[in-house]
């Protein structure tokens, strides 16, 4: 394992938050594929979020017919995320039967779960976010501790930046907050703190919500979170930098460069303003 790990690492398309990259994240993958083979359980849940990510389009473009959300295509079709371990056709399958229609025996529990305990398109889109953090948690159950590591770190990025958009729109906080129950409490007992209680446990906290600290454009505001992301999958390279982690830390990074590398055009940042300006 350690050699192989040794040899891809090598092999791998040097990556900065400025950098072009080479390739999508899917051609990264299918090009890599036989040499991620032995991690490729753990690939697939880092891709897994995609899946969550798609359901998300889907349940939008079903409940509004927006085609401000469909894409950027020009046949009007959703433009999904590629890089994904279901095909969309059988999450649409999926949204329908949730128990009947599972795509494989495999497929995690709590994604099940979510969309038998939310029966309509609207009450599913209306709780996306418990979605995604069940993505999240899941991510810390896993045997390897990289993934934990980044299930935990991201579902506390997202939690606070919950956070300061509840407060930033005048929202009551204890009522509206969702996420990981530690850092849930530790914001509410710490809401008039400059870093909301957290910095012991998240050290990046004064950076995220320095962001909402002025009048921003909500494209820039996303951007910069991404890159808050990339650079934390970036230091666990410099501290580390032949294991096993890497490799997925990598692919994480990769992912997240991808998605502003596809959305550099008109059309792609319309839809990403589409998407989170009911957010922000």
């Amino acid at each position: 394992m350690m050699k192989l790990n040794y040899y891809t690492i090598g092999a791998l398309p040097k990556l900065t938050w400025d950098s072009e990259l080479p390739c999508t994240i899917s051609e990264f993958i299918e090009e890599y594929r036989i040499q991620l083979e032995p991690l490729m359980d753990g690939v697939s849940d880092i891709l897994l979020l995609n899946d969550v990510k798609n359901l998300e389009l889907i349940l939008k473009a079903r409940i509004e017919k927006d085609e401000k959300f469909r894409g950027n295509r020009e046949d009007g079709k959703i433009d999904y995320y590629k890089a994904r371990v279901v095909e969309p056709e059988e999450l649409e399958s999926f949204l329908e039967e949730p128990f009947i229609n599972r795509p494989d025996e495999n497929y995690p529990e709590f994604m099940v779960e979510y969309f038998l305990k939310h029966k309509t398109d609207e009450e599913r889109f209306h709780h996306i976010e418990e979605l995604y953090i069940d993505y999240f948690k899941y991510m810390q159950t896993r045997e390897n501790g990289f993934l934990r590591y980044y299930g935990r770190i991201a579902t506390t990025i997202r939690t606070v930046i919950s956070a300061m958009r509840i407060m930033r729109r005048g929202l009551d906080l204890d009522k509206h907050l969702k996420g990981d129950p530690f850092v849930v409490q530790t914001i509410l007992e710490n809401r008039n703190n400059a870093d909301l209680g957290l910095k012991n446990h998240f050290p990046e906290v004064a950076e995220v919500i320095a962001l909402f600290d002025r009048d921003r454009d909500p494209i820039e505001v996303e951007k910069d979170l991404d890159r808050i992301r990339f650079e934390l999958m970036e230091e666990v390279g410099r501290e580390t930098p032949f294991a096993d982690h890497i490799i997925y830390s990598y692919i994480i990074g990769f992912q997240v460069r991808n998605r502003w590398n596809s959305l550099n055009d008109e059309k792609g940042l319309q839809i990403l303003e589409n998407i989170i300006e009911g957010n922000y």
